[in-house]
């Protein structure tokens, strides 16, 4: 049995666009996600001072703050 070739619905000219669009969608969401992976992170030593105080190990005792 012979194969037909695959008929594309696209204008002339237009062949290769749905690839371009799909390779520049896959970059842009690399650069957005590099870019959320750059930001400074929030600091974390506000939650760590109230562990720290609230640990059962430290009950009762005044203890200075580290941060």
């Amino acid at each position: 049995m012979k194969r037909r070739p695959v008929e594309s619905h696209t204008f002339a000219g237009m062949e290769t666009a749905v690839e371009e669009q799909s390779k520049a969608a896959a970059i842009q969401t690399a650069a957005d996600l590099t870019a959320k992976l750059l930001e400074p992170r929030p600091s974390i030593d506000a939650a760590a001072g109230r562990m720290e105080q609230d640990a059962p190990l430290f009950f009762g005792v005044i203890q200075p703050t580290l941060f």
